[in-house]
């Protein structure tokens, strides 16, 4: 199924509501857009279970950080 849509001058497009519901895309939902052979993509990104729980996906953790907090730091 193809829906006709129209970029406004920032180059914004309306997801329709029919396809919003049907994708559950609420305010805040993250979407993966790709661009392959000249096609705009534009998929829901599925919330990972640790984002559910609040606990960092992308975040860099130092291990000897929270070695040393813990008091570890003689143990290496």
């Amino acid at each position: 199924m193809g829906y006709t849509v129209i970029a406004d001058e920032k180059g914004r497009v309306v997801i329709l509501k029919e396809v919003r519901e049907e994708l559950n895309i609420k305010k805040g939902s993250s979407l993966i857009l790709e661009v392959k052979d000249g096609i705009i993509v534009l998929k829901v990104r599925k919330p990972s279970p640790m984002g559910i729980y609040g606990i960092a996906e992308e975040e860099e953790v130092d291990i000897e950080e929270i070695e040393g907090a813990l008091g570890y730091e003689d143990i290496h």
